[in-house]
Order: structure tokens, then C-alpha cells, then sequence
């Protein structure tokens, strides 16, 4: 028989400081839109659901049991949900954000901050989100969630986020293992932007896709300068993955990221795997087994070398989700574990 795992320490404090609206546990599920804010119109297509690359010994079906899929916690689960069915109309505290800017070298990246009323004048847990879309200081629901979990949630518009055409392409080919430093600037500006006298806040790293390659690589390049991180539908292996991959997604991303074939050295520089001797803080991933954009074999490789060193990392696959996560239930999902995870790892206000 299953044991049944007692809830972790920090999940009543967490539910308790949360302050989505006034729904009890006991209370009709609410309503979520069949269809959210920012929703891609292609999540369905063939280009991001299919089935995930699987070049090792090991079978999907066997990687399925390795790294087997949980449900996260229904009541963090439920305040998500309460979230996305307000869809903006009282729940908006993601709407007060002001746009900054940090440095790296003689560059200025902007980068978008969120801030819970109660963390104003305090010091609380910070959570840096990198995306491969340009932030916009705006309401949304994702940053809504990690508000109202008592998190600062910020957003840089890195080299190679689509601000515009030009800086889109600042990180294509030869010039991305510079402009991977961005994200090291980014941690150090986000420490001190946030630290208190003597008092400096826990940080956390998460991403999707392209977001999340810039995750595990804040988490192995540049270990140290985030505390933990969480990585979703992301590459560990980027020479290995396009070395197994269709030969049309190869010539796709030919013009951002180069060619295995002709520079595997530029593509080793750039790969997470490269870098994972160097990890530090905790680290989970989660991919998709529909996903026809990540390699669930260099997951596995990638964290069976992390655990010979002892780290802590963990990897979750969810076989029926595919590249984009975009319907109601598969964001809850996923949200849930991550405001788990950095509950967990970061701790709280």
C-alpha cells in the first residue's frame, strides 16, 4: 500500500498569507476560462505536439516510470484556479509593475518588477522569470499567482527576448555565449535591488522553452547566483538534441542557433550538460512526453550525472503534455508544483 505523504511544513503557512479573494476549501470549485490571456493560436500544431526525442538506451515508457508524473497539492491547485477564473477583474495586483534597468558591461537591459504589497518594505524570496516572449508591465495571470504566493516577481527582457527585431537576434549563433551573461548580471542586480541592510533575499530561476535552457544555464554557468531553480519544457543537451532531431527543426533554428555539424563546440558552450559539474543549489525540470522539442534521454543523462555529485535535482515528465502548456488545467498543474517547489526551497515571508 501507497503511504500517504504528510503535507510539507510550510504548505499551511503559505495558505495562509495567500490572498487571492474569499473562497473557502469547502467552497464550488471555480469556474476557469476555457481559454486564457496570452494563450499561443498554434499550441495545438504539429510543431509543438508530437512526441518527446528519445535516443538513449532507455524507452519513453521506461523514462515514464523513472521520473513518473504527481499531482501538486489541490489547494494551492485551487487558489490557482481561483485566480485564472477572476481573469483579471479584482485579483490584479500583476497590473503595478514598473519597468528598470541593470547592467551588464556598457549594456542596459530593462527588466519589469512586481511587488506584493507585503513584501514593500521587507525583504522577501524573489523569483526571476525568463521568457521568449518581450515583458510587458501588464496585467497577467502568471505573475498574479507568484504575487499572491507572497513572491517578487520580476521579468528581464534579456538579450534575444523579441523586444525588437534587433535585440531578438542579440543572441544568435557565435554571440550567445556572451549574452548568456545577462543572466548573471541579472541575478546580482536582483540581490542587491532587494537586499535590506545585512538581510539579502533567497532567489529562484524558472523558465519555460527558451526560458528554461536560460534556467538550467543561470543554474550550472553561473551557479551561485541563483538559490534554486525550475526548469520547464527546456534542453539540457542543445548539441545532442540537434544532433538526434528531424532535420527540418534543425534547419528551423539553423539561423538562431548555428549548426551541430559544422560548430558542435559553440553548441557544447551553450548546452546546460556542459556545466552541470558546477551545480549548486536545487533544481527540478519537468518536460512534456508530447514534446517534440525537448529530449527526455539528455534529461535523463543530465540529472544521473547530477546525483552522482549528491545534487538535488529532480525531474518530473508528464506524458500527455506537448511543447506549449496553455490550457487551463495543464498551467494549474504545472504552476502548482512550482509555487511548491520554491515555497519549499526559498521559503517564505
Amino acid at each position: 500500500m501507497a503511504k500517504t505523504r504528510a503535507p510539507p511544513a510550510w504548505l499551511p503557512l503559505l495558505l495562509s498569507l495567500w490572498t487571492p479573494g474569499c473562497s473557502h476549501p469547502g467552497d464550488r470549485p471555480p469556474a476557469v476560462p476555457t481559454r486564457v490571456l496570452g494563450a499561443h493560436p498554434d499550441a495545438n500544431s504539429p510543431a509543438y505536439v508530437g512526441a518527446a526525442l528519445v535516443s538513449g538506451s532507455s524507452s519513453a515508457q521506461e523514462l515514464y516510470q523513472d521520473y513518473p508524473k504527481h499531482e501538486p497539492d489541490p489547494k494551492v491547485a485551487a487558489q490557482l484556479a481561483e485566480i485564472l477564473a477572476d481573469e483579471g477583474k479584482t485579483l490584479r495586483w500583476s497590473a503595478s509593475a514598473s519597468v528598470e534597468s541593470f547592467q551588464n558591461g556598457a549594456l542596459e537591459i530593462p527588466i519589469v518588477i512586481r511587488i506584493p504589497p507585503q513584501c514593500q518594505n521587507d525583504v522577501c524570496p524573489v523569483v526571476v522569470h525568463y521568457s521568449g516572449g518581450c515583458a510587458q508591465p501588464r496585467y497577467h495571470w502568471r505573475p498574479e499567482f507568484f504575487l499572491r504566493a507572497g513572491f517578487i516577481f520580476v521579468e528581464p527582457n534579456i538579450r534575444g527576448t523579441p523586444c525588437n527585431a534587433e535585440w531578438a537576434a542579440a543572441d544568435n549563433g557565435a554571440r550567445r555565449p556572451e549574452a548568456l551573461t545577462d543572466i548573471e548580471a541579472c541575478g546580482r542586480y536582483v540581490k542587491a535591488r532587494f537586499k535590506q541592510g545585512d538581510r539579502v533575499p533567497k532567489i529562484g530561476i524558472l523558465g519555460w522553452s527558451y526560458g528554461g535552457n536560460q534556467t538550467l544555464i543561470g543554474m550550472t554557468r553561473f551557479a551561485g547566483t541563483y538559490d534554486a531553480g525550475f526548469a520547464l519544457s527546456a534542453k539540457t543537451d542543445l548539441y545532442s538534441f540537434f544532433k538526434h532531431t528531424s532535420e527540418s527543426l534543425k534547419k528551423a533554428r539553423e539561423p538562431e542557433y548555428g549548426n551541430p555539424d559544422t560548430d558542435p563546440e559553440l553548441f557544447r558552450s551553450i548546452s546546460p550538460v556542459t556545466y552541470v559539474d558546477k551545480l549548486e543549489g536545487p533544481l527540478a525540470i519537468m518536460l512534456g512526453g508530447r514534446d517534440p522539442k525537448v529530449s527526455l534521454s539528455d534529461a535523463d543523462v543530465f540529472v544521473r550525472r547530477a546525483r552522482e555529485r549528491h545534487q538535488d535535482v529532480s525531474l518530473m515528465i508528464v506524458p500527455e503534455h506537448g511543447h506549449l502548456t496553455e490550457q487551463p488545467e495543464e498551467i494549474i498543474f504545472e504552476h502548482a508544483h512550482v509555487i511548491q517547489f520554491f515555497a519549499d526551497k526559498l521559503g517564505r515571508h
